[in-house]
């Protein structure tokens, strides 16, 4: 799948791209096996390889104002003759369309059955009609015992790294308990966090971008895993225990129903004396057992008869299991500790609601938005679940026209005084308002951090584009050059048309994105770049022009001699420096302003305020402050408009203090200037 959604936050795989090429490598060498243990992989891989899929989505993410696509592949197993596939939720779980590769390249189209961000697993559906006759029956996986497992099995990873061909690597187990460390945070899907179920086995089999989803195999050729990040030097793969029980209920109901009581548990405490039992970290207030009277800070020491203990972050998943398996309905007894007395209580556990709802598009509002579940409505202290929350907004659509502005986490309630618990009352509603009419305007109640706000909003209404943000200048943020016939000749690309990437502005989209200095910029989404002479410098950034300011480009480029594609995010081209407001401080004879990221060598500095000229032998001179420096903190206080530095400076004036720290960015440098000035009697 792609690197962004491999890589799940940056603690999957933990390398750079140029790292994990280069660790790369081809591992099934005769001399690494003796010929015994070569005779068992082969036959392993023989098992499973036919099984093998390369899997390609386009996914949907709500991003101003629209559910934006994007796309990624993955890997994963036929693992039933019906054509159903296991894989994870990430590589697949939010697809509008899927197709795969089988092992003998044939292109077949699938469905989502069913996914389950909490483990984050995903069963697919073939097309049957597409699978050729030879194909017939298909080629199957099955799974292992993973109980059987021991640290120091050999293992063999499977799948389609970077999205290429199905390929295997070989290593051995080296920790059936992985979770990720507290200070990398949790690994979440869909809101929900997978390590709260899910204690992964570590291997060193060597895994890259697109290995998602794809088996973990013994040396029987049964799947004891499902490969789902890389941590450090180590693959982690969610156990086949787990996979097994989760493909069943997918394949059966389409989704995996479990268990929820409100509470949410962490290790005992290393000063506690207590040594047996899981602490209530949180409880949710009117959750299951918040009613059965459990409060954050008792030590919950046995589940139904069950004795529970968690002394490590590793212990959770355990607890967690048996709360989210018990039966929905089921009044469980739970045994705690608080204050030292030993207490019993009864919980009635409901059903586990999704963390979040799914975002839809309101293109007549200009927005995105969702319904609440039950334990996003509880963990906004709602007793029920009415009410729209948005999730993304068009700049210039009519939610974000709106004065006051709607804007992402309001919760609309009521529209024109009618009741809007749910998405499908608010098209209703909307659809009803407008009748034949191109706008209509609306008295609109939206909830914001506890205020019951009102507004109007005329939905349906169109911005002139003349005016709106939408017809800004367009910005990519990068310089270039004209890719030249010379220079195209001398890198091997003769005959090509483009431009050369000569800076990548910092905190642009073209940053994020992943656009470098050196790369070759051939095409546009599929339109190539005419610039060919010196006179075509400006052809790129005419082209960019055309498009709207929160529109997407996909580039089509080289880089080190290797075709790349890539999507970039436009947005509002900067102001230039001259549109800066400045404050001069006439004691300290320095003037200051905001950065500018029209200027490249401004953006590069991050965030601050640049100290833009100052006089010879002036305070802010003496004190060693250069033109150029960024300030970073004035007085202790951060500085991150020109307003804040303004306001420290004046303070300071005021109480004619003795001194004024400014802590500054110098170019790679970082230090502190403590000024001594002497203020006028004024």
């Amino acid at each position: 799948m792609k690197l962004t959604h491999l890589l799940i936050s940056s603690l999957i795989l933990g390398t750079s791209v140029a790292q994990a090429q280069a660790e790369t490598k081809p591992v099934l060498t005769k001399n690494k096996v003796d010929s015994a243990d070569q005779k068992l992989i082969d036959q392993a891989i023989g098992k499973i390889y036919p099984a093998l899929v390369r899997i390609h989505v386009v996914m949907e993410q709500p991003k101003g104002g629209r559910m934006q696509k994007g796309g990624g592949s993955g890997s994963g197993t036929i693992i039933h003759p019906d054509g159903y596939v296991l894989t994870n939720h990430h590589v697949a779980g939010n697809g509008t369309r899927v197709w795969v590769r089988l092992s003998n390249k044939v292109k077949v189209d699938a469905t989502v059955v069913g996914t389950d961000p909490q483990t984050d697993l995903c069963i697919l559906k073939l097309n049957m009609d597409q699978i050729p006759k030879d194909m017939k029956p298909l080629p199957v996986g099955h799974f292992g015992d993973f109980k059987t497992l021991e640290v120091g099995d050999s293992v063999l990873a499977m799948g389609s790294p970077a999205g290429v061909s199905q390929s295997v690597t070989l290593g051995v187990v080296a920790n059936l308990e992985m979770i990720t460390p507290s200070s990398m945070g949790a690994l979440k899907q869909a809101g929900e966090s997978v390590g709260d179920v899910v204690r992964w086995i570590g291997h060193d089999a060597v895994i890259y971008f697109g290995n998602s989803g794809g088996p973990l195999v013994n040396l029987k050729g049964e799947i004891i895993g499902i490969n789902e990040i890389g941590l450090g030097s180590l693959g982690g793969a969610i156990p086949a225990d787990i996979a097994k029980y989760v493909t069943n209920e997918l394949i059966k109901h389409g989704k995996v129903s479990r268990s929820w009581i409100g509470l949410y548990p962490q290790p005992l405490l290393l000063s506690s004396k207590i040594k047996n039992g899981v602490l209530a970290g949180t409880v949710i207030d009117g959750s299951p057992a918040a009613k059965a009277g459990i409060k954050a800070g008792d030590v919950i020491t046995h589940i139904d008869g069950v004795a529970v203990t968690a002394t490590a972050r590793e212990h959770l998943p355990i607890y967690n299991r048996i709360v989210l398996g018990s039966p929905v309905g089921k009044e469980i007894t739970v045994k705690y500790l608080r204050d030292g007395k030993t207490s019993t209580t009864k919980v009635k556990t409901i059903e586990r609601s999704n963390a979040k709802g799914k975002d839809i598009a309101l293109t007549n509002w200009g927005m995105t938005a969702r319904d609440l579940t039950t334990r996003s409505a509880l963990t906004r202290k709602r007793d029920d679940t009415n009410g729209v929350l948005i999730s993304s907004i068009s700049k210039t659509g009519s939610a974000a026209s709106a004065k006051p502005a709607l804007t992402v986490g309001d919760l609309i309630v009521s529209i024109a005084g009618k009741k809007t618990d749910n998405l499908t009352n608010l098209l209703k509603t909307s659809k009803d308002l407008l009748g034949d009419k191109v706008e209509h305007e609306a008295v609109v109640e939206f909830e914001r951090k506890g205020e019951l706000l009102a507004t109007v909003v005329k939905i349906g209404h169109k911005p002139n584009q003349n005016n709106s943000t939408a017809a800004e200048r367009a910005w990519v943020g990068v310089n270039t050059q004209v890719l030249t016939k010379d220079l195209a000749k001398a890198l091997d690309l003769a005959g090509k048309k483009g431009v050369r990437v000569t800076r990548v502005h910092t905190g642009s989209q073209a940053e994020k994105s992943g656009i470098k200095k050196g790369d070759i910029l051939l095409k546009m989404d599929g339109t190539t770049i005419q610039a060919t002479h010196q006179r075509d410098a400006r052809v790129f950034d005419t082209m960019i022009r055309e498009y709207p300011s929160d529109e997407s480009i996909e580039f089509n480029l080289m880089r080190d001699g290797k075709p790349l594609k890539l999507k970039v995010d436009l947005e509002p081209a900067p102001k230039g420096a001259a549109e800066f407001r400045k404050y001069t401080n006439e004691t300290l004879e320095v003037t200051f302003r905001e950065l500018s990221k029209a200027n490249a060598s401004e953006a590069e500095l991050g965030k601050g305020i640049l100290v833009e000229s100052l006089e010879s032998a002036g305070w802010a001179s003496l004190a060693g402050l250069k033109g150029g420096d960024i300030v970073i903190s004035a007085n202790g206080k951060p500085i991150t408009k020109l307003q804040d530095l303004e306001t420290q400076l004046t303070a300071s004036e005021k109480n004619k203090s003795d001194y004024i720290v400014l802590f500054v960015k110098r170019g790679k440098f970082s230090r502190f200037i403590e000024m001594h000035p002497v203020w006028s009697a004024k």
